[in-house]
């Protein structure tokens, strides 16, 4: 059994108590779950209740659009294909010799470039494209002669078809924040990004995407229905571009020109509001953001203005998921908290700032934490669990370890790891909420609730006791799990019947364990003959109170007796009666003949 260790850590003291530092960088889910529950706490608390705005850059597409450098190369192969080698004034020539002006190349790599030759076949072609790369967004502002003043995006790089390609499938980063979207924890989501890779992952996993998200690319957007979550989409989108080029092609962002203007352009003005009131009223978590582009800097600017941050903050106003602070992300950090960012306490805000994580550990790191966030949430607010604090978190804690020891699987195939994950808690949570099986085919993602915990817990409707006991069973069979009496296993289900957890004793007795709101979800489960209930090595663990026994089956204990059929637990009973943790434990293992 595999264990998540908590690292070495050394502390310095601050302001507010005292700063945990675990090594950097950090390369895996479970490492990054060990700063959220350390030096970030308040961060990652913070963003399970929803506080922070999400901004997206290209870092989160990398491994399924072309990044900058393949851009860039792509588009010296499309101009150099246009030279005529007789034409000494050819408008293609003088474009490429503009570029390279521009970008400041230097002679050594520039003289022994012969423009009739292939791109690929030029020397130091990659000590080129750095160069370029360095100007990407004058590069790109470069004006061919006889063509429109986007030529070079549209046509060169083929934004359009290159980012709007239906073919495109989201990846893991993607289907994490549409997955935050669903668990109510992502509602603003401002991004520089043209891919329509998340509204694909959101189209995927939301049984219904338009009731869940509203893009914003056009100011007349913001006319549309509100939805959960806002994607603003203030540099372009290459889908909706690419489908309708009249009235989306000029919104694609790149150019210098646009980029430095995008502020004072008056039909940009709402979307500026309205990103200047979320900098202004909502930390920023950002990931896969270089933020160089002057339009970014311009609206952290404006909106520090109207909201200035002063340190200590917790939670911090910035937290960046990478591996360190570029110029850039500096300069943000200068914006936002002023003259402190510049002072003796610079280096604890920029520690602050920094999550040492790319993309994908820090995302997925995020759903495990806001699910087992809201799992130890909703355990306190069982009505019948009379325990004293320190039972609670131990409970807690058990949930805690569970999901640590969980996360390290991401290790080996982080895509597969979030397929099952949607995939298991579709099953779990749809046989708990409904009894009903999901379709074969089907995608979508069961959110454990839509709202964060505590705002979900205001709701007089909402089902607080049953999901808490939820939380309950999940916590017990976590500490049996941890204290190696049985084998906790989440498996997707591949025939009618079989659970999705599954807990293996250390006789070697396997029980598919079903985790049902009531006896009604049971007997949905038992009519669709998703769940035999003559079986002894089923186990039904009841969120609501089991009721008493009809004629048609008389037996009036539960758990274990000599009786065959199912194992039942009560669990609203045993919250009940226990004083303990500890004797809540015995009598689940008890009742469950575990």
């Amino acid at each position: 059994m595999l264990l998540v260790e908590r690292p070495s850590r050394k502390c310095s003291a601050d302001p507010v108590g005292l700063v945990i530092v675990t090594p950097m960088p950090r390369q895996t889910v479970a490492e990054v779950l060990a700063c959220f529950e350390d030096e970030f706490a308040a961060a990652s608390s913070a963003f399970a209740r929803g506080d922070y705005a999400l901004w997206l850059g290209s870092g989160i597409s990398r491994d399924v659009v072309p990044g900058v450098d393949q851009l860039l190369r792509g588009l010296l192969c499309f101009i150099q294909e246009q030279i005529d080698p007789a034409d000494d004034r050819c408008r293609f020539r003088s474009a490429l010799g503009e570029i390279l002006d521009i970008a400041e190349v230097p002679d050594t790599l520039r003289d022994p470039i012969d423009f009739a030759q292939p791109v690929e076949s030029w020397p130091s072609l990659s000590d080129l494209i750095v160069w370029l790369r360095n100007k990407y967004a004058a590069v790109l502002d470069v004006r061919v002669e006889g063509e429109q003043p986007d030529f070079l995006v549209w046509a060169g790089i083929k934004a359009a078809a290159t980012y709007g390609a239906p073919h495109l499938q989201p990846d893991v980063e993607h289907l994490c924040v549409a997955i935050l979207m669903l668990e109510g924890a992502v509602r603003f989501v401002p991004t520089t990004n043209w891919d329509g890779l998340i509204e694909a992952a959101v189209s995927l996993l939301a049984a219904q995407p338009d009731s869940l998200l509203r893009v914003i690319v056009l100011p007349g957007d913001f006319s549309s229905p509100e939805r959960t979550a806002e994607l603003v989409k203030f540099h372009g989108c290459a889908v909706r571009a690419r489908a309708d080029e009249e009235h989306y092609r000029d919104r694609l962002i790149a150019r210098e020109s646009q980029i430095s203007g995008w502020a004072a352009k008056p039909d940009n003005k709402i979307m500026k509001d309205r990103l200047e009131f979320v900098l202004a009223s909502k930390p920023a978590f950002v990931v896969g953001l270089s933020a160089q582009d002057a339009n970014i800097h311009t609206m952290f600017n404006e909106a520090s203005q109207n909201l200035v941050r002063t340190w200590p903050a917790a939670p911090p106003a910035i937290v960046c998921a990478d591996e360190q602070l570029g110029p850039h992300h500096k300069h943000m950090l200068k914006v936002v908290y002023g003259d402190e960012a510049s002072s003796a306490k610079g280096a604890e805000i920029q520690a602050s700032a920094l999550l040492g994580a790319y993309a994908k550990p820090a995302l997925l790191a995020l759903v495990l934490y806001v699910l087992t966030d809201k799992l130890c949430r909703l355990l306190e607010h069982v009505s019948d669990l009379d325990l004293a604090s320190s039972e609670v978190t131990r409970m807690q804690d058990d949930i805690r370890l569970l999901r640590n020891e969980v996360s390290v699987l991401a290790a080996a195939d982080v895509r597969s790891f979030v397929e099952e994950l949607v995939t298991t808690t579709r099953l779990v949570l749809s046989a708990f909420r409904t009894g009903n099986a999901p379709a074969p085919d089907a995608t979508h993602y069961e959110p454990l609730t839509v709202k964060p915990a505590a705002e979900a817990l205001d709701d007089p409707n909402f089902p607080g006791d049953a999901l808490g006991r939820f939380a309950v069973a999940v916590s017990l069979l976590g500490r049996g799990h941890l204290a190696k009496e049985w084998l906790v296993s989440l498996e997707v289900a591949a025939n009618p019947g079989d659970a999705a957890v599954r807990v293996t004793a250390e006789s070697g007795r396997i029980s598919d364990v079903f985790i049902v709101k009531d006896a009604g979800v049971l007997s949905k489960l038992e009519a669709s003959e998703l769940v035999d209930v003559a079986s002894r090595d089923v186990l039904i663990i009841y969120a609501e109170s089991i009721p008493p026994r009809t004629t048609r089956s008389p037996r009036t204990r539960y758990g274990r007796t000599g009786d065959s059929g199912a194992r039942e637990v009560d669990l609203a009973a045993l919250c009940g009666a226990a004083s303990t943790a500890d004797e809540l434990f015995e009598s689940f293992k008890l009742e469950g003949a575990l």
